[in-house]
């Protein structure tokens, strides 16, 4: 008895999740092509079902939910650090002598840094899954 061979999509369902893939990668610079993206992902998935590209459009929308939640982690963050500091530097300031207290820079640039990590996750998983899609291969 042989194992069933897994259904293989149509090129143009390839064709749409590349696209979806490229959306997501402008994305990277001006977000709203990443959320066009997203409902893609959304609104495709249905048509793949049982084949290998439903597992890259549950990967794109995945990675889409935690980019915007590091995002909104890390603005917030900056926010929580930096606005009481700006704020009391604002009242306190002299003319002359602009002193930022360390706690300003810090969450700066932690913030700063935590919103890089996320942006290179998001290139990570964007490469990784074009990379199997091209070998035609899920993704975990």
């Amino acid at each position: 008895m042989s194992s069933p061979t897994p259904a293989v999509p149509p090129s143009r369902e390839f064709v749409l999740l590349g696209i979806t893939y490229g959306l997501y990668t402008v994305g990277l610079l001006l977000f709203w092509p990443a959320v066009v993206g997203v409902i893609m992902a959304y609104v495709k998935r249905g048509d793949v079902t049982g084949t290998f590209l439903d597992s890259h459009y549950g990967w794109l929308i995945r990675t889409f939910w935690w980019w915007v939640a590091g995002f909104i982690f890390a603005v917030g963050a900056i926010i929580a650090m930096v606005l009481p500091g700006a704020i009391a530097l604002g009242r306190t300031m002299p003319t002359d002598i602009v002193q930022v207290p360390w706690s300003v820079l810090g969450g700066a640039i932690g913030g700063g840094l935590f919103i890089a990590c996320v942006w290179f996750w998001v290139v990570y998983r964007l490469v990784r899954g074009t990379l199997r899609l091209a070998d035609g291969r899920a993704v975990p």
